[in-house]
């Protein structure tokens, strides 16, 4: 246990009072620095260039950045979740969507969990890259109704 004894009472403080007090006013300086870090990541939802054709939205690092993801939702109709097997959410995660055709419609890196992308009706195969493996869906998007819903989750860990 440590003396934390005040210097006024008579008595100097232990060796390890005084590492104590120490750690205190170290920890205590990063605690905004880690507070702001925290807050940065919170805000860290990426939307796509207008340029792209395809209107796609990633992230949900943080609660309030999950948060504002899921009040957007409605707006897109596939929702993707990428996770690994004990349902750690997965970032940085890169992913191509492409026409049943072939043909790239669109690709990118995920900046969370969460990709929104908002498709013309058709069918498509959406790929992703995780842990250097690339997984597929094959998907049908219908012009109205409920958000496809497609869930990676990493094969090894």
């Amino acid at each position: 246990m440590t003396n934390l004894t005040p210097v006024s009472a008579g008595k100097a403080p232990t060796r390890y009072g005084r590492l104590g007090f120490i750690a205190m006013i170290v920890v205590l300086q990063c605690a905004p620095v880690l507070a702001f870090e925290l807050d940065d990541a919170a805000k860290s939802n990426v939307a796509s260039s207008p340029q792209t054709g395809v209107s796609w939205l990633s992230g949900g690092v943080g609660d309030e950045a999950m948060a504002e993801m899921h009040k957007v939702s409605s707006a897109y109709n596939v929702h993707l979740m990428l996770t690994g097997q004990h349902g750690n959410y997965l970032a940085g995660i890169p992913f191509t969507v492409s026409r049943h055709s072939g043909q790239v419609t669109v690709s990118g890196v995920t900046e969370g969990p969460l990709l929104y992308l908002k498709l013309p009706a058709g069918r498509y195969q959406i790929a992703v890259e995780i842990d250097g493996a690339w997984q597929t869906r094959r998907v049908q998007v219908s012009a109205s109704g409920q958000a496809t819903k497609v869930r990676f989750v990493a094969k090894g860990e």
